[in-house]
This record gives C-alpha cells, sequence and structure tokens, in this order.
C-alpha cells in the first residue's frame, strides 16, 4: 500500500516568514524613530522655524492637534476597528491560511457570475504559486491597519488610515469575501450578508467625518442610520425565498453548523436546540428572525434612544452567539462575522457619549526631554504601521507573479518527498513501448524511478511525464544510473500502440532509459494494488487514478514517495526535486 503521508501543512514556515518580515519592518521603525529623535532634540524651546520637532508640535499633523481631546464615541469606534483589524490579521495567520484560504475564496466566486471568477481566478493562481508570501501579505496588511486606525487619532495618519482601511476592505468584501457571498444562497442575515467588511468600510468612512460632527451628535446619527439601512437590507435577504431560511435545512443550517464545532456545553446546548427547531418549525424560526430584524431596522432609524439602539445590540449579540457561533471557529474563519462590528458601529450611536462631559486636553506633564522621546516613540509606532500597512504587502505582492516557490510545491505534493520504510518494491513483470520485457529482476543494479500515467490522458499525466523528462536531462551522465518506469493505469488502452504514441506525441522517446510499461489488465490492476494506486473509469471521461512517484534504490527496495506531481504552475519545481533526490540517492 502507498506510505501514510504527512500532509503539506505550511504553518511554520508561514510564522517564520511573518517574524523574517517583522524583523525588517522594527528595523525600519527604529531608523525612523531615532531620526525623529534627533530632529526634536531641541522641542522645548521655540525652535526653528524649519525644525520638525516644532512643526509636529505647532501643526499636529501626523499625531492630532494638542490641546483637543478625541470625541469619546469616535475613539471608541477608532480602537474597536483597529482591534477587530488585527484580530483578522491574526486570524489569516492560522496555520490551514495558505494552503485553505484561496480554495474557500475561489468555492466562493464560482458560486457567482462569471465576471467575478474570472476576477479572482489571476489572484487564485498568483497564491498558488507563493501561498506563504501571499498569506503574509494579508496578515501584515491588517496587523498594520489596524494598528494605523489606533494610533491615527488625527491629521494626516488618521486620514491615511480611514482611507487605507475603506480602499483595503473593499477589495477584500470583492476578492476575500466574493462580494460578501449575495451571490450564493443562503445569504441572509443570519449568515452575515452582505459581508462583514462592508461594517468595517461603513467604521473608516464614520472615522473621516468632522471631529464636530461628533461633538454635535451628527457622526452617531449618520451611523445609527447606517446601522439601521444595514438591518433593514438583511431583513429582505432573510425573507427571500431563494435565499433558503423559509425551508428546514435553510433554517436549521446555520445553527447545525453552529452545534457541530467543538466548544463548551453551556454555549452549544441552546445552539443544538435552535438548529432542531429550525428543522421542525422552519416557518416559525424565519418569521421570528425576518419580524426582529425588521423591527429593530425601523426603531433604530426613527429613534435613537438607548432602550432602541441597546435592544438592537443585544438582537446583534445574540445572532453573533447563537448564529455565527462567535465567527472565529474552525481554522479558516477570517473575520469574527458581521453582527459584532454592526454591534460596535451603533454603539457608537448611543446617547451615553454625549451625555458624558467632555474630557479635558492633554498636554506634556514634562516639556523637553520626555516630550521628544514621546513623539521619537509614536513616530516609531507610526512607521511601523505604514510599513507593515503598505510597504511590506506590496513587496511581497510583487513577488507572486513569478516561477512557483518550494511552499507551493509542498502544498501541492502534500508536503514534498518523502522518506519511506525501506520494504521491498512490489514484483511485476511487464512490457514497454518497444516490446522489451521490463521486470524487477531486470530493474537491479539501477535506481528506478516508477509513476502511473494513463495512456491516452491529456491532463496531469503529460505534465507528471514531463518532469521527469527534465529532470532525467539535467542529470546528465548520472541518467545512465537511472530507471524510469511508467506503469499504463488505463485499462481500455493498454495495448503496446498505446504506450508508444504517448511515448512518441510527448517526445519521450529521445529518453533510452524511460519504459512506458504495460501487460495484461489483472496483471497490472495486482501490480497497482500492490503500490496503493486506486483506479476508478467512470461512464464518461478520462479515467481518475492515482498519482505519485517511488523511488526505488538499486537494490530493489523504496527509498522515498512524491505523491502528485501535476501542478501546471509547478513543472520546473517539481522537476528540480525530483532531480535533487535522485542525486541524494545516488
Amino acid at each position: 500500500m502507498s506510505p501514510d503521508l504527512p500532509s503539506a501543512g505550511l504553518g511554520p514556515e508561514l510564522w517564520l516568514f511573518l517574524v523574517r518580515c517583522l524583523g525588517w519592518a522594527l528595523v525600519a521603525a527604529l531608523a525612523v524613530a531615532l531620526l525623529v529623535g534627533l530632529a526634536t532634540r531641541t522641542i522645548a524651546g521655540p525652535g526653528p522655524s524649519g525644525d520638525l520637532g516644532a512643526v509636529i508640535r505647532a501643526h499636529g499633523r501626523w499625531f492630532g492637534e494638542p490641546g483637543r481631546s478625541e470625541p469619546r464615541p469616535r475613539r471608541f469606534l477608532r480602537v474597536s476597528f483597529g482591534l477587530l483589524w488585527i484580530i483578522d490579521g491574526l486570524l489569516q495567520a492560522q496555520p490551514r491560511m495558505p494552503a485553505g484560504f484561496m480554495q474557500q475564496v475561489r468555492a466562493q466566486a464560482d458560486a457567482g457570475p462569471s465576471w467575478l471568477a474570472n476576477v479572482v481566478d489571476p489572484l487564485a493562481r498568483a497564491w498558488g504559486r507563493h501561498p506563504v508570501a501571499a498569506d503574509a501579505a494579508t496578515v501584515w496588511a491588517q496587523v498594520g491597519l489596524g494598528l494605523l486606525l489606533v494610533l491615527g487619532v488625527r491629521g494626516l495618519l488618521a486620514r491615511l488610515a480611514a482611507w487605507t482601511a475603506i480602499g483595503w476592505g473593499l477589495v477584500v468584501w470583492v476578492l476575500g469575501e466574493a462580494v460578501g457571498g449575495l451571490f450564493q444562497s443562503g445569504a441572509t442575515w443570519l449568515s452575515g450578508a452582505p459581508g462583514a467588511v462592508l461594517v468595517y468600510v461603513l467604521a473608516a468612512g464614520l472615522l473621516l467625518l468632522p471631529w464636530r460632527w461628533w461633538d454635535s451628535g451628527r457622526a452617531q446619527f449618520v451611523a445609527r442610520r447606517a446601522g439601521a439601512v444595514w438591518l433593514g437590507v438583511a431583513a429582505v435577504l432573510q425573507a427571500l425565498p431563494g435565499e433558503g431560511g423559509w425551508t428546514a435545512a435553510g433554517a436549521s443550517e446555520r445553527f447545525a453548523s453552529g452545534a457541530s464545532q467543538t466548544q463548551p456545553p453551556l454555549f452549544a446546548w441552546p445552539i443544538e436546540h435552535l438548529a432542531v427547531l429550525g428543522a421542525r418549525h422552519p416557518l416559525v424560526v424565519n418569521g421570528t428572525t425576518v419580524a426582529l430584524v425588521a423591527a429593530a431596522a425601523v426603531a433604530v432609524w426613527l429613534s435613537g434612544r438607548t432602550a432602541v439602539l441597546v435592544s438592537a445590540l443585544c438582537l446583534s449579540a445574540g445572532t453573533w452567539w447563537l448564529a455565527q457561533d462567535f465567527g472565529v471557529l474552525g481554522g479558516l474563519s477570517t473575520d469574527p462575522n458581521t453582527a459584532l462590528p454592526l454591534a460596535l458601529m451603533l454603539a457608537a450611536a448611543l446617547p451615553a457619549w454625549r451625555a458624558s462631559s467632555p474630557e479635558r486636553a492633554r498636554t506634556p506633564a514634562h516639556p523637553g526631554r520626555p516630550d521628544r522621546l514621546r513623539i521619537a516613540f509614536g513616530a516609531g509606532l507610526a512607521s511601523l504601521a505604514v510599513v507593515l500597512t503598505l510597504v511590506v504587502p506590496l513587496v511581497l505582492l510583487g513577488t507572486l507573479p513569478g516561477a512557483a516557490d518550494a511552499a507551493a510545491l509542498r502544498l501541492d505534493s502534500a508536503g514534498g518527498v518523502h522518506t519511506i520504510p525501506p520494504r521491498v518494491a512490489p514484483i511485476f513483470d511487464l512490457t514497454d513501448q518497444k516490446g522489451r520485457t521490463v521486470s524487477t529482476s531486470s530493474l537491479r543494479g539501477k535506481l528506478v524511478l516508477i509513476t502511473f500515467l494513463d495512456a491516452v490522458c491529456s491532463s496531469d499525466c503529460p505534465l507528471i511525464a514531463n518532469q521527469l523528462a527534465t529532470a532525467d536531462r539535467q542529470l546528465g551522465g548520472l541518467a545512465d544510473r537511472v530507471k524510469i518506469v511508467a506503469i499504463d493505469t488505463n485499462p481500455v488502452f493498454n495495448k503496446e500502440a498505446d504506450v508508444a504514441s504517448f511515448t512518441e506525441s510527448h517526445g519521450l522517446d529521445s529518453l533510452p532509459n524511460w519504459h512506458f510499461v504495460w501487460g495484461p489488465t489483472d496483471t497490472v490492476q495486482n501490480v497497482l494494488a500492490d503500490f496503493g494506486i486506486a483506479v476508478s473509469v467512470p461512464a464518461v471521461g478520462m479515467i481518475e487514478h492515482g498519482e505519485g512517484i517511488y523511488f526505488i534504490t538499486p537494490d530493489g527496495r523504496e527509498a522515498a514517495f512524491l505523491s502528485d506531481g501535476a501542478g501546471d504552475q509547478l513543472t520546473t519545481a517539481y522537476s528540480r526535486q525530483i532531480r535533487d533526490e535522485i542525486r541524494s540517492l545516488l
């Protein structure tokens, strides 16, 4: 049977890459902090007009105006969504993300219109060639953006943070969330449609409103109306028959999904009961959900009273727990889902913010040196945020069009070449494309590569053959010590003419050590079974069979195995890995 191979988890590679990127970003931030510290050495005095410290102190272009405190609801909104962006970045650093995230995105895009799939496809191909670098770019873009929002109180830094959040949020909404999942069935209030990141975009837009709007309550009014519109749209989506909420499966799906996650019984118990209730009484469950969300939308639109907003907050909190299961479980979650950020935006509109007394302006406790250190430290943090948000992702994105890297190869081949127990290789006695007998005994004394191809395949098999041929030609004189044996897996096209035609049409007839072998169907099937290769013959289309390459030592024992090996973007990388493994075994 085939060896028990580990999966191609890329968590360690991702984390090492993230640390490396962070190290360079910290070096850049430290350099900026030192330069600003030297430039602000005369900050205690009036300073010349060209002194950077005096410019910062007098105009507050980067860190906000001194003597002016930020309105409390705005600070709450800014810091809350900054922390959410940081959490999203950390979720993107989960071990399964480099391999699984883009598969999830492609599945969502394929369920939508063709234009969406066409937009996502180039990104998916680039991600597949460099999964670690692509995921790292996403991680640092979001962590850096969160840091920018936390630091950007007012001025250029605040505007940069808000506009970057809007731009990046829209990109993620279209590419990462497939337009919030609106083109998939089940796009409802309970599922989080029309997309969590769209709430992030709304929050960033609110941060661009003038401070006087926050002082007067106009900004809270805008936040409340935006929340009401969101709830209204969500109620309509929940009520649409095409989204499946009125069916037993649709009414219970979100609760059943949450109940399947490992969590404390106290959290799971009500979710499990709601899943059962939804399956038995879908009209009641969905009708109640629509009524509650629609009522909240109307109430929040008409009134900004505390009781109304608190009711909407409770509805959001209950949805986040019961239907969205806190949004972060499962290993491939990229955000806490929609209910939480919506609740935070509505919380910024609470009347209690206006009732609270304004804070006094903060002034430096000690002039001179502590001020200089504070500004230098702030400049270092701001530069770190900018580097992580913009510089690091742009540099990493610039590498994506290049040739596939080792991480992509490992991902596609379930972890690359694996050493396997040195058992004796299965015995066979078959015939190659030139009518020559090829047997286990005739191959002794040579390093043998055994693979499994379909003589009439037009997809993966030619790629694997090309990778083997490329590696063989790169060996030079060492190729005389190597034999490449491909076993014909097709039970229908399994004659000498079939394997000879494949050999000739793919330019393999120039390799003296290439043998594409065939034989009686029962005999070949037994050999394939001994190697752990399964074959399935569908009624229509090409046969399906296991893929891989066994490396057999000159004394006839299995030494290593390379699974799959048919990535159309990875031909060069595969041939290099095959060549290197041959050289190491020789």
